[in-house]
């Protein structure tokens, strides 16, 4: 069974996937890649259902 909690896990997970696979113009931009990845992961979202997964709270990642 599927929570609304796995589901953003999940989407998460696919996002993050995603940004790194993209492969656009030019040389790839570190800083850039890395300020996409911390708003899938570091989203309210998905730290909330973290939390609640966890029964704990998750900490916040570093800006």
């Amino acid at each position: 069974m599927n929570s609304p909690d796995h589901d953003s896990l999940f989407r998460a997970i696919v996002d993050a996937r995603r940004i790194l696979a993209e492969d656009g113009p030019g040389p790839p931009d570190p800083g850039e890649t890395l300020r996409r990845l911390r708003a899938v992961l570091d989203g309210d979202e998905l730290v909330h259902a973290l939390d609640r997964l966890n029964r704990q709270t998750v900490s916040r990642l570093g800006r």
